[in-house]
């Protein structure tokens, strides 16, 4: 019996995987686009565990590209729905999820200011 439930587990192992599918570009030193593929497991909602996730990759490719160390804004997210299928739109299976954002950067220091010159005591 042991040797049949190992068995049945084994092509199961194989299901396993991640439904991680996405996409960074740098626009410059202190922008970015990331791009992350929804499916039924990976819906589109922004308010789950799926944004969550999807976040977590994010910072996972800002350090993948030395970006962002002091952290990052999130500027814009926009939907956009799959190609519909043969059978209708509405068998479409999620979309992408674009987003837009740009690196925190820390305030350089202020350059110290001299106190203006003391003028002369008048003569007289």
């Amino acid at each position: 019996m042991r040797v049949f439930v190992v068995l049945w587990l084994i092509p199961l192992a194989g299901c396993v995987g991640s439904d991680r599918q996405e996409g960074f570009t740098a626009i410059g030193p202190n922008a970015f686009q990331y791009s992350a593929r929804t499916s039924t497991v990976m819906t589109e909602n922004d308010d789950g565990e799926a944004e969550d996730i999807r976040h977590a990759w994010l910072v996972d490719a800002l350090k993948a590209h030395a970006m962002c160390p002091s952290g990052y804004v999130m500027d814009t997210r926009r939907f956009v729905p799959g190609p519909p299928t043969e059978a209708g739109p509405q068998f479409s299976n999620g979309g992408d999820i674009l987003y837009a954002g740009r690196c925190i950067v820390p305030s350089a220091q202020p350059v110290p200011v001299a106190p203006p010159p003391v003028p002369p005591p008048p003569r007289g």
